[in-house]
């Protein structure tokens, strides 16, 4: 029994942290020469679906990129406070981050291209970046066209 969860839970570790490592690792430490070959073939949505399919709230992962190790951050959640390049994001179980961002953050809002000065507290967003020395740094932020309701409130305790 304890080897089945087990190995339930690892396969889950590994989903949500290889999709945000996918996801957040920037294009500089190029993709496999099998995945080029499967994201032609794949329709540009299908990817961000499997990424709305994740349970994970937030996250860090250490990566090997070319230039070394990485520590890669994601989180899910909602978008508190911006100010002065800086966003605050809680996630649904109080945890919240505080995510700078730069000219290179790029930010998808409702499906499109956007910018960072057009998201508003509120907004329901999923942001990936790396984190330096305790400072995340966003990378992408992604605002879904549609948001799970299960994505913005806490589980009632199950007394059983």
């Amino acid at each position: 029994m304890n080897k089945k969860i087990l190995g339930g839970v690892s396969a889950l570790a590994v989903g949500v942290v290889g999709t945000g490592v996918y996801l957040a690792v920037p294009a500089s430490a190029g993709p496999s020469p099998s995945t080029t070959a499967k994201a032609a073939k794949q329709h540009p949505g299908h990817r961000a679906r499997r990424v709305r399919a994740v349970r994970g709230i937030h996250g860090q992962a250490t990566v090997r990129t070319k230039k070394g190790f990485a520590q890669v951050d994601w989180q899910r959640g909602t978008l508190t406070a911006t100010s002065g390049g800086t966003l605050s994001v809680r996630s649904v179980d109080g945890t919240t981050w505080q995510w700078k961002t730069d000219g290179t953050t790029k930010v998808r809002k409702d499906g499109a291209k956007s910018t960072v000065s057009k998201l508003a507290s509120g907004d329901f967003v999923v942001i990936l970046g790396r984190d330096t020395s305790g400072a995340r740094t966003a990378n992408r932020v992604v605002v879904p066209k549609k948001v799970p309701a299960k994505a913005t409130t806490s589980p009632t305790p199950s007394h059983g």
